[in-house]
């Protein structure tokens, strides 16, 4: 049937066809424009329209995170939580539908929470931590957010465009990029780009994992100035404020203060938390239990102090544990460090609250901090005992040591972005005062010169083998024996048609001067 309806069609188009020859050997018609097709929208078009307008969602999402928030809940139904953040908040946020599946009694998780005017986004992880046996996150997908599974969150993978052009400009202002000839290796080791050093950062120091180095997780690409990164959104937001601290840490001058890599709204609930630790109570705790130190804290302090029941369930310390401290007058700091610490206890500051949690759990609330040490070097050998001394004159533990613990990378630049806790990060920025104060009262070594006081310029010739040549002729011709292949402390080095120079100022100028001479050069043999 369906062959001989095909047939059919074949035969009615022929004599279709045959019957307008026929008709136009009769007579010319007229000719007439073909009419225009309906326009017509491809599945892979609309696909996109919806990614684009995900994307919109999900900046939304985003906004929604931000709202401060006031709840309570004792005992309360996973689902009665979501609905109530809902209704006041006018947002959506969901149960992730397989989260439901592996864990059909998911909605009926009891919550017991107590949050005054924190962010939402502080809301959701203090709700996700309820319920530890759940072990449950939340994130933002397909503009919406959603509480799910740690497991099912590593699928839930966004694709986010960087622009890393002005960072790599600011990288080469500070790291000359050594020649590597065919002909010959490199010395000291191979080539560092600006892109390797960008990516190495980003699998080193950001909390999630890489295909690369894992086996499986997110995964980089290199395109230009551009990176493409597929990551979980919270990744995401790491590696946009990582990259920001270190572009601004390299724009500024070297040796600046460190930068913590936070969001501006982080960063003051962060500050808030710190000076809040730093206020002097009045305080006599006489077998008071735990919960309720907590709330005499948070009146005194008017800052969020919550007990991580979940840590102490963990390291077998027993809920109803009371606190001693005598009569007297304490900075809150001070008065949680002496009432805790007999329990091996803690308190840390965590997304703008305290939390007073195990010394275990405690080492796991880990914040990133890029440290400027340009000031500190005199030349690139000294980087590694630099980063050995940190290691070494810190309390860990650090993973390159350990094998777990805290991370240091030395981005090329003299930057260092550590990922530690709060108590290693005062170790840390307490040493770099120390060597800076050692460094101010040393006398002054001029025989010397300190690698800031070098310059990074930039030349451009006009193809790539006259920039080749004006390299053999700066280094024969201009200060010979400053340069790093006669000993010296000046390098030169060329990228295609760019010359990259790093010399003292007067060298420099006598760069220029020979470069002036050298376009002006006459032809040999002209008239004078």
């Amino acid at each position: 049937m369906i062959r001989r309806l095909g047939v059919s069609v074949c035969l009615l188009g022929l004599v279709l066809v045959l019957a307008s020859v026929a008709q136009d050997s009769k007579a010319p018609t007229k000719l007439t424009e073909p009419k225009a097709e309906a326009a017509t929208v491809s599945p892979i078009d609309a696909a996109v329209e919806a990614e684009l307008a995900d994307r919109q969602r999900q900046d939304q999402a985003v906004q929604w995170l931000r709202k401060v928030s006031e709840v309570q809940f004792i005992d309360a139904p996973l689902n009665d939580v979501v609905t109530f953040l809902v209704d006041t908040h006018n947002v959506r946020i969901r149960l992730d539908a397989a989260a439901l599946d592996a864990k059909p009694n998911l909605g009926d998780a009891r919550i017991t929470i107590l949050v005054s005017g924190q962010p939402l986004s502080h809301v959701l992880s203090r709700v996700t931590q309820s319920p530890p046996e759940l072990e449950l996150v939340w994130t933002v997908h397909r503009g919406d957010l959603v509480i799910t599974t740690a497991e099912q969150q590593k699928r839930m993978l966004e694709t986010r465009v960087y622009r890393v052009g002005r960072l790599q400009q600011l990288f080469a202002t500070r790291t000359v990029v050594p020649k590597q000839p065919a002909e010959r290796p490199a010395r000291g080791g191979p080539v560092v780009t600006p892109s390797d050093a960008i990516v190495t950062l980003l699998e080193e120091e950001i909390d999630a994992p890489w295909r690369n180095r894992d086996g499986e997780g997110g995964t980089i690409s290199r395109l230009g100035d551009q990176l493409v990164i597929r990551q979980t959104f919270h990744a995401q937001e790491q590696i946009a404020r990582l990259l920001r601290a270190v572009e601004t840490a390299l724009a500024r001058p070297p040796g600046s203060p460190s930068l913590l890599v936070m969001s501006s709204e982080e960063a003051q609930r962060w500050q808030r938390v710190q000076k809040a630790l730093r206020r002097e109570l009045d305080l006599k705790l006489i077998e008071t239990p735990l919960d309720d130190v907590a709330k005499m804290l948070a009146e005194q302090t008017e800052t969020e102090v919550f007990v991580d029941h979940v840590a102490l369930k963990a390291g077998k310390i027993a809920d109803d544990l009371t606190l001693n401290l005598p009569d007297g007058r304490y900075v809150a700091s001070d008065a949680l460090q002496q009432s805790l610490g007999r329990h091996h206890l803690v308190a840390v500051i965590d997304d703008g609250a305290i939390r007073i949690t195990t010394a275990q759990a405690a080492g796991e609330v880990r914040q990133t901090v890029v440290y400027d040490v340009a000031d500190l070097l005199r030349s690139e050998d000294d980087v590694q005992p630099l980063l050995n001394t940190v290691i070494d004159s810190t309390n860990g533990p650090w993973q390159s040591q350990d094998g777990t613990g805290g991370t240091l990378t030395d981005f090329p630049g003299r930057l260092f972005v550590i990922r530690h806790t709060d108590a290693i990060h005062t170790q840390i920025a307490l040493l770099l005062h120390e060597l800076r104060q050692a460094k101010k009262d040393a006398p002054k070594d001029a025989a010397r010169p300190l690698l800031n006081d070098f310059e990074t310029r930039f030349y451009k010739a006009k193809t790539k083998d006259e920039a080749d040549a004006l390299e053999r002729l700066i280094l024969s011709f201009v200060a010979p024996t400053t340069w790093d292949v006669s000993g010296g402390k000046g390098l030169l080095r060329v990228a295609e048609d760019r010359i990259i120079i790093q010399q003292t100022k007067t060298v420099h100028n006598e760069i220029d001067q020979f470069l002036r001479e050298y376009q002006q050069a006459k032809p040999i043999g002209s008239a004078k």
